[in-house]
């Protein structure tokens, strides 16, 4: 597959304060009950994106469940639950008419990269992230990504998604074409291929590197590499793999940084979206 740019796609500055925080709650570590959060979205700039694309949303490990459980103003019944991806597909259509309203929603590329379900009374539960989905295909032009380990969708859930004009899950290693953009995408993580969402390292490994081969424009992954020297978490041999990739973005979760986004000199930049959104819109060239 030949490269659609000249130049890669580059991100040049994400901002250091968030432009709004989402509050929801989660089950807290170590059987501690509810875990009140907040999730922070980022705005930043990004080189080259191409002019069919007003913006690109990247988020991941949307982990949580909307709000912080207030009753009504009377003293009523709560809310219905809503996954905390649900709320951030409107938070950030609402973002955009108050910030960039200018932009096209219809023109927005979001690219999700898994784990979007979330029990509040069980840490580590698996479900289904289908109206995360949903709400963000209602609000934006084309929604991407990958299932992390914790993502069960349904025979039916799977079906739609599938047939679904403006969705692309990459259930398989693949790449495709979207906006003069070549993404591709691979989930689930390295582990026993006999749970949900797991692949045996070296299938794993070989298709990763079939990707890369590809040389796409943004690599799409749930398991984040391992990056020893700057003390960023995630799996060694992912890593292993990027080496020799250049003129690449990848974007990924599973496991948190403290600083989100990972740069090499040969065009190679990482961004960790573990529990945190960004949108990224077009820097005016130099």
């Amino acid at each position: 597959m030949k490269k659609h740019h000249k130049v890669p796609l580059k991100i040049v500055d994400i901002a250091e304060e968030p432009l709004e925080k989402i509050p929801y709650i989660t089950a807290a570590s170590k059987d501690a009950g509810i875990s009140y959060e907040w999730l922070p979205i980022y705005w930043g700039e990004m080189l080259r994106l191409p002019e069919e694309l007003d913006a690109l949303i990247i988020a991941s490990d949307l982990q949580g469940i909307a709000g912080h459980g207030d009753a009504g103003a009377e003293g009523g019944a709560e809310p219905p639950q809503r996954l905390l991806g649900e709320e951030l597909a409107e938070s950030l259509a609402l973002l955009f008419q108050i910030h960039l309203p200018d932009l096209d929603p219809a023109k927005v590329l979001v690219c999700l990269c898994g784990d979007l379900y979330t029990d509040p009374s069980k840490r580590g539960s698996s479900g289904d992230p289908l109206p995360v989905w949903r709400a963000f295909r209602q609000n934006f032009g084309l929604v991407t990504g990958v299932s992390g380990n914790h993502d069960l969708l349904t025979n039916d859930g799977q079906a739609e998604l599938g047939s679904t004009d403006g969705i692309h899950l990459f259930s398989e290693a693949r790449t495709m074409i979207y906006g003069g953009l070549a993404v591709a995408g691979l989930g689930g993580i390295i582990g026993r291929a006999d749970k949900p969402n797991r692949v045996e390292g070296p299938d794993y490994l070989g298709r990763l590197r079939q990707l890369l081969k590809q040389a796409p424009d943004i690599l799409l992954l749930h398991e984040s590499p391992e990056i020893k020297p700057q003390g960023l978490p995630g799996n060694p041999n992912i890593w292993k793999e990027l080496q020799g990739a250049s003129e690449l973005m990848v974007c990924c979760g599973h496991v948190h940084w403290d600083k989100p986004l990972f740069e090499m000199n040969d065009g190679l930049q990482i961004l960790n979206a573990d529990g945190r959104a960004f949108i990224f819109t077009a820097a005016a060239l130099d």
